[in-house]
């Protein structure tokens, strides 16, 4: 996976993404990614096929959308001498999702370089992520936590 994310224009990682299966069946497309890998916007539109019992937004999607977009973004610019994982994630629901719903992973200079500092030594390093799941309003929908589990190969 690390190889083809960094041979593959971000653009084409992004298309191919909202074609995997697990996405596309629930209207997850990837609307973005930067060319560095270090932002990613996630969007879904509510559709017939993945409402829940009372018409709005269904949980498990909303928590999917963030699935691989930190171990993606951390894979790509930690690059091969790392161990990238999810360790666990969190989702907690503020307001109903009623329409169209967006969310914006961001990597920051300062996240790699306290991951680079933190493994240095070899040791493991659970790095948490805190993303907005927000709607055309920019309403908070809800609130997702991934800690990532993160060690540097000997």
């Amino acid at each position: 996976m690390i190889k083809l994310l960094s041979i593959l224009p971000s653009p084409l990682v992004a298309f191919l993404l909202s074609l995997w299966p697990p996405f596309w069946f629930t209207g997850i497309s990837f609307q973005y990614i930067a060319a560095n890998f270090r932002q990613v916007r996630v969007g879904m539109a509510l559709r017939f096929y993945n409402k829940n019992i009372v018409g709005i937004q269904y949980g498990g999607s909303l928590f999917s959308m963030t699935d691989p977009c930190f171990m993606m973004m951390l894979m790509h610019n930690l690059g091969g001498d790392y161990k990238v994982i999810d360790q666990s994630a969190s989702i907690e629901f503020i307001n109903p999702g009623k329409g169209a719903v967006t969310a914006t992973c961001k990597l920051t200079q300062v996240d790699i370089d306290d991951i680079l500092q933190a493994t240095q030594s070899g040791e493991k390093y659970l790095k948490t992520f805190t993303v907005d799941i927000v709607n055309n309003t920019q309403e908070l929908i809800a609130k997702v936590t991934r800690i990532i589990y993160i060690r540097r190969r000997f």
